[in-house]
């Protein structure tokens, strides 16, 4: 007969066995593969366990919160902002990708690791995100269009005149965007859910001239235009493309304005086109003609703005667009229009082609400086014409082939307008008269004047410069720009 002690100890032996079965039975039922999601797994909010993956219908997942390929994205970049489609950005976000992780839950790794994962899918929720997919192409083309968009050069501010008032127009921060720092962005808010505004890091570029530098610049001290009429195409496109390098220029207080630094040389390669430019006293073909009526109506505006000149020729003839005395050559490299701003405060230089005329003028600070101008003009003939014959005219026929130009000697003087004293010496130039070119048959005939040459001396004789042929004139024998 057993001891009492002994069957208790059988009986509780087979209570920890059937005890154990029955926690072992139990765990296979919660840890057993049906086919199913395991319990507490979600994706986008709904939950998938005990769901059969072959019998998952697209209808739970209505109105779930996964981005679609037509879903508007906003694309900002600093205070700047566009409106985009999901498509476009070569992101598109995986519902199968997410339902194969999900369905994996429990299923893969070591024998222990699935068993712990069953177990914690019954009384810890798990959550699968929708994965992005990347289109590399199209993200790096989404990148190049944001960068057309946004991108911009920075802006200085500038004076808009209106009579004699002048007012600041604000100038604009320029934006500049990194590719590889955008797709960066790009791949960071899509891995985050593709939720939200897409912010785009950009570099922020401020204008060189702002707002604050031009605030004291509130008087129009010198405007001067001369006239395109006649002009080519190539020409007027010349000379607005070196007035827009002028333009708004601004010159500190005694600092030197130098012509061919600001303008830049004058060749195809930054823009320049043929126009008729003089050399060696003839008109001829040369790349940035046109220039030269530029420095020439800048240097009178410097003249009457009171600026100091500190570097200036003239032409080797005088030119249709100024008056003689008043013009300035330029040639890049070798002959520079240059002067200096006297005044206690920066001065802005306008140029402008508008009107069918360039327009010049230099914008300063306080009461306008009202300079004079004195061009004093001594006539001086010109040498005997050349006669020769010409077989193809008739006896006794005679033409003016080239017509004589006199000789001048221009000295220009500035005074302040109604101030006493004596004049400023500015400048004694030397236009040197050329002989003219008459064509006769072979017969003798007396000399005469054709009434062109006599329209011309009565001309100079009035203290008005002849008319040139067209073009900028060269450095006297050579060329220009």
């Amino acid at each position: 007969m057993p001891r009492p002690r002994t069957k208790l100890s059988l009986r509780r032996g087979i209570a920890a066995a059937g005890f154990a079965a029955i926690i072992a039975g139990v765990l296979v039922l919660l840890t057993a593969d049906h086919g199913q999601f395991y319990p507490n797994v979600f994706i986008a909010g709904r939950n998938l366990g005990g769901r059969e993956r072959h019998l998952l219908r697209g209808r739970l997942f209505q109105n779930a919160p996964i981005p679609a390929q037509t879903d508007p994205v906003t694309v900002r970049v600093g205070d700047a902002s566009h409106r985009y489609a999901l498509k476009d950005t070569g992101i598109s976000f995986s519902l199968q990708q997410a339902l194969d992780r999900a369905y994996a839950v429990g299923r893969t790794g070591s024998f222990l690791r699935q068993f712990a994962d069953r177990l914690a899918c019954h009384w810890r929720r798990t959550t699968i995100a929708v994965p992005p997919v990347f289109d590399t192409d199209r993200a790096q083309a989404f990148v190049r269009e944001c960068a057309r968009r946004f991108e911009r050069p920075p802006v200085n501010a500038s004076l808009e005149v209106s009579g004699s008032k002048v007012s600041v127009t604000p100038g604009r921060q320029g934006v500049k965007l990194d590719a590889e720092d955008a797709l960066g962005a790009l791949a960071a808010w899509a891995n985050a859910g593709g939720r939200g505004d897409l912010l785009l890091p950009a570099q922020f570029r401020g204008p060189t001239v702002t707002a604050d530098r031009l605030k004291a610049i509130d008087t129009v001290f010198a405007t001067v235009r001369t006239s395109l009429a006649g002009s080519s195409r190539n020409r007027w496109h010349n000379v607005a493309l070196a007035a827009a390098a002028v333009d708004g220029f601004i010159l500190a207080p005694g600092a030197t304005f130098s012509y061919n630094e600001v303008v830049g040389p004058r060749s195809e390669e930054t823009g320049y086109r043929k126009a008729p430019v003089i050399r060696g006293g003839k008109l001829v073909p040369g790349t940035g003609g046109g220039a030269c009526q530029l420095s020439s109506t800048l240097y009178q505006a410097a003249l009457r703005a009171g600026l100091q000149i500190a570097r200036r020729s003239h032409h080797s003839q005088p030119v249709h667009y100024t008056p003689a005395g008043l013009d300035a050559t330029v040639v890049y490299g070798a002959i520079d229009l240059k002067f200096r701003n006297p005044h206690r405060q920066p001065v802005a230089l306008r140029a402008r082609v508008e009107d069918g005329r360039l327009t010049c003028q230099v914008l300063g600070h306080g009461p306008a400086v009202e300079m004079e101008l004195v061009r004093q003009v001594q006539r001086m003939d010109p040498p005997e014409s050349r006669v020769i014959e010409d077989p193809a005219l008739g006896e006794g026929e005679r033409v003016v082939a080239v017509k004589a130009r006199d000789g001048l000697r221009v000295r220009v003087l500035r005074s302040k307008a109604g101030a006493a004293g004596e004049a400023e010496v500015i400048s004694t130039d030397y236009y040197a008269a050329e002989p003219g070119v008459i064509r006769q048959g072979r017969a003798p005939v007396a000399p005469s004047t054709s009434a062109a040459d006599a329209d011309a001396e009565a001309g100079f004789a009035a203290g008005k410069p002849p008319a040139a042929a067209g073009g900028d004139a060269e450095k006297n024998g050579m060329g220009s720009g």
